[in-house]
């Protein structure tokens, strides 16, 4: 994948949509938009390379090209940590590394959104899960209080950022009318 091509693809739904947004809540003020930073965090990525077990290589791939991503106003909002935040997340025991009753394979959290639901990459297969509100013991996910549930929700990283991207463009191109319509939701 050609992050570098994502990353602009995102800034340009962003241009799309942030005037909706700023107009619709102007009477608190200017809103600080969406970003994709593109400044990367070169001690991260050289600390991520040490890291045992190594991290997914799509991740790798991913934090070469970006540090973080930041889209507050897109739906509930999506959030790619940086690199950093993943490094220190890998030992705390409240942030998943294991979810059984998803997959049997050891979990990395790089992303989140705005409703608490955590984005998961697993080390072998490099599949991107959704892991909903629930109860986290000693890095294991335990249970779910969203009707969505867990689960794959991309086959890949590139995946998961291509579906991105496409909600972010839909966002872009809506209008005022198109309120009611079903909104596309990881």
């Amino acid at each position: 994948m050609d992050y570098l091509q994502w990353r602009d693809e995102m800034r340009q739904a962003i241009d799309g949509y942030m005037p909706r947004i700023q107009a619709i809540f102007a009477r608190f003020g200017e809103l600080e938009p969406d970003t994709v930073s593109d400044e990367v965090d070169s001690v991260a990525l050289r600390k991520a390379e040490e890291v045992d077990p190594p991290l997914p290589r799509a991740l790798l791939e991913l934090y070469a090209s970006i540090r973080e991503a930041s889209f507050a106003h897109l739906h509930n909002a999506y959030f790619i940590h940086s690199l950093d935040l993943v490094l220190n997340s890998l030992h705390r025991s409240d942030i998943p590394a294991w979810a059984p009753e998803v997959t049997d394979e050891r979990l990395v959290v790089f992303a989140s959104d705005g409703g608490g639901r955590m984005f998961a990459v697993g080390y072998r297969s490099g599949t991107v899960f959704r892991l909903p509100v629930g109860a986290v013991v000693d890095q294991v996910y335990d249970g779910s209080i969203d009707s969505i549930g867990p689960g794959e929700i991309a086959k890949d990283v590139p995946d998961f950022l291509t579906r991105l991207v496409g909600i972010a463009q839909d966002f872009s191109e809506e209008d005022d009318e198109d309120d009611d319509e079903e909104r596309p939701i990881m």
